[in-house]
Order: C-alpha cells, then structure tokens, then sequence
C-alpha cells in the first residue's frame, strides 16, 4: 500500500464529502435558523443543551467536519482492505456506529458544558 496513495484518497473524499454537506446541509441551516442537522437535533436533546447559551452554528460546522471525517475515513478503510460488499457494509456500519458515538459524546459533553456554565451567569 502506498501511503500517499492513501491520504490522497483520503483528503480528496474529506473535501468532496464536506463540499456537499456545506451546500447541501450547512447553508440550508444559516438560512433557516430554525433547521439542524439530524446529528445536531440528536446530540441537543440527548445532553439537554440550550441553544440559546450556544453558539449553535459553530456547533452545526463542527458536527459537519466531523461527520465528514467519519465518512472519508470510513470510505479510505473500507476501499483499502475489503472486497466482500457483506463484510465492506458490516464493518462499515460497525465502524461508523461505533466512531459516531464517541465522538459525537465527546461534542455533546463539550457543548453540555458550555451550556451549563453559561446558565449561571
């Protein structure tokens, strides 16, 4: 395997994902202040984070760079080291179930936080 080869792929599937997920998704959202992403909506009301005490679209750009992480590396793994389209679909819902809880947990808690700091004050 050619490493280069590798990040290639990687950083041409991050920039291609992401292009669509900012003019598809992103600009939808700073149109319309009201709609979020799905995995927004999720991660707002599983930690109970108020909008109002958030800068709630820096979140939607942070989820978007993060959702597109998940999707690129998950297309880079998936090409590099599968050829069966059973275990290529497991092991990338697995996969990405798995990268989407820890992460997202980890934007909710941050998030979570800010939220409840600012509450006080």
């Amino acid at each position: 395997m050619n490493m280069v080869k590798v990040l290639i792929e990687f950083f041409a599937s991050f920039i291609i994902v992401y292009l669509f997920y900012y003019f598809i998704i992103i600009k939808k959202c700073k149109k319309n202040k009201k709609m979020v992403p799905a995995e927004v909506g999720v991660i707002l009301s599983l930690y109970k984070i108020d909008v109002n005490k958030i800068n709630l679209y820096q979140m939607i750009k942070v989820v978007s760079l993060v959702t597109t992480f998940i999707i690129s590396l998950i297309i880079t793994v998936i090409g590099l080291f599968f050829d069966n389209t059973i275990i290529l679909l497991i092991f990338g819902t697995l996969i990405s179930v798995i990268l989407a809880i820890i992460i997202y947990g980890i934007i909710g808690r941050h998030y979570e936080k800010i939220s409840k700091s600012k509450a006080g004050k």
